[in-house]
């Protein structure tokens, strides 16, 4: 016996409409066969729906059923992990589609789709991305709405009304229990996009990298200071300490005999001396407080100005000062700095240290070795070498240029005596080599230079044309040390950024190919960008930071002590206050039954009869009303049973509803009447 369709036909097209929004996002990022399998189960829907075809028999749904199941192998090599297991989920939900026959099937169907929803915040926590589940869970609900609803003759829309009405109402009780609810940590770490490309820089460094790196515009990082903001001569920004060079590369490298437990101080347990050390300067000089959010890198390393310090777990601090997370970065992360530049002059230089950063290899630059050498015979300190080469970068016709010349044999010698035309990577690993080669420990570091603010926060955007590479050498006295050999060639770079330092003419057509998305100059869309910034910058730290450190900082604020009974007070009170002021907004709004316009129609034409002198029978039908008035005022007859016929077709004719046309001439009839009934 065939199953009756029983989900009613003015909630079809919500119903087909959420279950594509709900699973939009999983199919525009998915395999292209997910698309064409959803497409195909919809299609199949509306021609079920409209009797042209009949609903697919059990074995076709099992054969689609293992043939999602076979092509989300084929295209993750997995059936486990995010990516594959909402891309099966989606398919299934789906595949549910196509067999929705009963009011349960419609039910586990919308509370699928609440999960199918949930899934695109896996991937995505922008405040665009939170409306669009938003607008699902709205669709979802219009969907329960319209399901639950008996009258053949209602409208889809009051269905989407109501939907948006009960999650207005349930609005105010989310935000009570997003602030009140305690903020603890997952039982489990979920590591999404670990099978995507890698973006930003890599742990090493060779002649061409991070030129091409700085052709991109996209975010790095977001800073938000608290308090004054370093000038932007200051905004080195670490990612790597670069020490071991094998010729052409520079690479990440602990000293031998040194281990990663001691080079690597995570935060539990003693620390290590060169800690202590570190924190002993603290107070020294000017510190700067700040809050890093980073884009997903699916890299373990993280940005800061020198010296940083960390409270947070999941950060550890390496000898080299750099920070390096505890799992790699596979969603924005956020993290509290406090930045002490002169704590620098702390840290000891350890014979294995220094060792490794004087290292260089026997066969590179033979002719920069000579010149390195000139200039330690000519100088009487390791400060003054470093005078020495930076007056040679500005003295000889160096040139800044995102697209230098291949280096194809040596490339400190190519560059420092042949083309002397380069990036920053260039300058800072020849500067690096002709260091070590006069003798003074040097290596190279790689992360990001200054950044652009926006003008209606207090936080700076990194992005990845902002790369920069510049050298650390060490000074007795001074400790580690920066030097970026490219200021000396083009201090517009440091000053001002990669724009101002590629327009010099010289450059040549430095800047072609290259999509600046600065916030000046830029008129409309400028100020468009720097306002969804903005909002960006601020979800991310009202909502996405709003962690247990947060929470315990605002529930301060509110309550004063926070223990465990204040909050539980506290949100009974506050479930419970908002519920009564509901209960009261109801009885205010709906004291009595509100009267339908048909209903206030009638009630006017029997209550002026009434009042002209003629008395009426409880329940009186419109028939018997237009009788009633007929028999009183026989002149009022035919107008009166032309209102009567007229307002009954209005009302009870299943194949049309009263419209604003039916109603104004419905009061032109009862008008006519008034005026035979005076």
């Amino acid at each position: 016996m065939a199953r009756i369709y029983q989900v009613p036909s003015h909630t079809r097209l919500w119903l087909t409409l959420a279950v594509t929004f709900c699973a939009l996002p999983q199919l525009l990022k998915g395999p292209l066969w997910q698309g064409g399998l959803f497409a195909l189960v919809v299609a199949i829907r509306a021609l079920v729906n409209r009797q042209r075809m009949a609903l697919p028999g059990r074995i076709i749904r099992s054969l689609l059923l293992m043939g999602a199941v076979a092509l989300t192998f084929y295209s993750f090599g997995r059936l486990y992990g995010p990516e594959a297991g909402v891309a099966l989920l989606v398919s299934l939900f789906g595949l549910k589609y196509l067999e929705v026959v009963s009011q349960r099937d419609a039910y586990v169907l919308l509370v699928l789709g609440f999960f199918v929803c949930a899934t695109s915040l896996l991937f995505s926590q922008s405040p665009l991305m939170f409306l669009y589940v938003l607008l699902c869970m709205v669709l979802l609900t219009a969907c329960l709405a319209g399901i639950n609803h008996s009258d053949t003759r209602a409208s889809g829309m009051q269905h989407l009304k109501r939907a948006g009405i009960i999650m207005a109402q349930a609005a105010p009780l989310m935000l009570i229990l997003f602030v009140l609810v305690p903020r603890v940590a997952p039982l489990w770490n979920m590591q999404v996009g670990n099978g995507k490309a890698r973006t930003g820089m890599t742990d090493s460094m060779a002649p061409g990298q991070i030129s091409e790196l700085s052709e991109s515009s996209a975010l790095a990082f977001r800073v938000a200071f608290d308090g004054d903001m370093p000038p932007p001569a200051e905004r080195y920004w670490r990612g790597l300490t670069l020490s071991h060079f094998d010729g052409r590369a520079w690479q990440q490298a602990i000293p031998r005999g040194m281990d990663e437990a001691g080079y690597l101080y995570s935060g539990r347990g003693p620390a290590p001396d060169w800690v202590d050390a570190l924190t002993a300067g603290r107070s020294d000089g000017t510190s700067y407080a700040y809050q890093v959010i980073v884009e997903p890198t699916q890299r373990r390393w993280l940005f800061a100005m020198p010296v940083p310090f960390v409270s947070e777990g999941g950060v550890s601090l390496a000898r080299d000062m750099r920070l390096v997370a505890n799992n790699p970065v596979s969603q924005r992360q956020s993290y509290q700095v406090v930045s002490v530049p002169a704590a620098t002059r702390r840290l000891p230089l350890a014979a294995e240290e220094k060792a490794l950063m004087l290292s260089i290899p026997d066969e590179s630059g033979r002719r920069a070795r000579g010149l390195a050498q000139q200039w330690r015979l000519e100088s009487q300190s390791d400060a003054a070498v470093v005078q020495q080469a930076l007056r040679y970068f500005r003295q000889q016709p160096f040139h800044y240029t995102l697209r230098p010349p291949k280096l194809v044999a040596d490339p400190i010698d190519d560059f420092l005596f042949r083309s002397r035309k380069g990036f920053c990577e260039h300058y800072a690993s020849s500067f690096t080599f002709l260091m070590r080669a006069a003798g003074i420990p040097a290596r190279v570091v790689v992360g990001y230079q200054g950044g652009e603010q926006n003008s209606l926060g207090s936080h700076l955007l990194v992005r990845q044309y902002d790369a920069h590479a510049w050298s650390e050498v060490w000074l007795e006295g001074q400790g580690w040390v920066r030097v970026d050999p490219t200021g000396a060639v083009a201090p517009e770079r440091v000053e001002r950024g990669l724009r101002a330092a590629l327009e010099d003419e010289d450059s040549g057509a430095g800047l072609n190919g290259i999509e600046f998305d600065a916030f000046a100059g830029s008129g409309l869309l400028g100020a468009m960008r720097e306002w969804a910034d903005y909002v960006d910058f601020r979800w991310q730290t009202w909502v996405l930071g709003y962690d247990s450190q947060l929470q315990l900082s605002v529930l301060s604020k509110l309550l004063g002590q926070v223990t465990p009974l204040r909050v539980a007070v506290t949100l009974v009170v506050s479930v419970a206050l908002l519920l009564g002021l509901y209960g009261l907004y109801l009885f205010w709004r709906n004291p009595v039954h509100s009267q339908s316009p048909m209903e206030k129609e009638f009630w006017r034409l029997h209550q002026r009869v009434q009042g002209c002198g003629l008395a009426l029978s409880p329940g009186v039908t419109p028939s018997q009303l237009a009788e009633a008035i007929a028999g009183r005022w026989p002149r009022a007859a035919s107008p009166a049973r032309d209102w009567a016929r007229y307002y009954q077709r209005a009302l009870y004719d299943p194949r049309q509803k009263a419209s604003k046309q039916q109603m104004r001439h419905l009061r032109g009839l009862r008008n006519r009447l008034y005026k035979l009934l005076d």
